[in-house]
């Protein structure tokens, strides 16, 4: 028994004993009959540290802000470009893509369309005046009363500023306040188009009197 276990020992310890590299050749290069044991080092890679909730909803609120900040100042633009095409009425004066992106678009002359159709469109609808490009080629542009569109009641002539859109306006700030408004409300409507009761306005003159006197005695409040 002694020699048979002396024999398994001699066995186990052999079948588990690391296998010794053989000697070098005098290139360098090992042999390919030899298998070192030894593992090679593991391939290092790089893993991107994933963002954190709190970095990943800060990057969609940018990303919700930009668009936003752009349309609030395509709008002001668009205000303004308003207000300046009215200038031109009252003055009598035509203008121009060069002189309105000089004075009012400056950076933004890639959305000059855009802002140039939306004003128009502000005027004819709450002015009711018209856009008119009276020369395609340097886009020189008139403004004049819309055809179709009577004054009758107000006490301005067809020659003077429209009022009627400021009018309409007002009329229907009333009725979306159940036909009872706040004056409070009517004049924060009339803000956000440059009309301060405080103030005159050059399409309104003295807005508080047209207001609360000139409609209320031609009976439209």
């Amino acid at each position: 028994m002694a020699e048979g276990e002396e024999s398994i020992d001699n066995n186990f310890s052999s079948s588990t004993s690391p296998t010794l590299p053989r000697k070098m050749p005098a290139g360098g290069i090992p042999s390919h009959h030899q298998s070192p044991q030894r593992a090679s080092s593991p391939p290092i890679v790089i893993a991107e540290v994933p963002k954190s909730p709190l970095d990943e909803a800060s990057g969609n609120q940018m990303d919700l802000e930009e668009p936003m900040v752009l349309r609030r100042t395509l709008s002001s633009k668009t205000t303004d470009l308003m207000q300046f095409l009215l200038l031109k009425y009252r003055m009598k004066e035509l203008t121009n893509k060069a002189e309105i992106v000089e004075k009012i678009i400056k950076d933004y002359e890639q959305y000059y369309s855009r802002i140039l159709n939306e004003a128009s469109d502000g005027l004819k609808l709450v002015f009711g005046i018209n856009v008119i490009e009276v020369d395609p080629v340097v886009h020189t542009y008139a403004l004049a009363i819309a055809l179709g569109i009577t004054y009758d009641g107000m006490l301005t002539d067809v020659q003077g500023m429209p009022k009627t859109g400021l009018l309409i306006i007002v009329l229907g700030v009333i009725c979306m306040h159940d036909h009872h408004a706040h004056e409070d409300e009517i004049w924060q409507s009339l803000n956000t188009m440059g009309v301060i009761s405080m103030e005159n306005h050059y399409v309104a003159g003295n807005a508080k009197k047209l207001f609360t006197e000139t409609f209320v005695q031609e009976g439209y409040l």
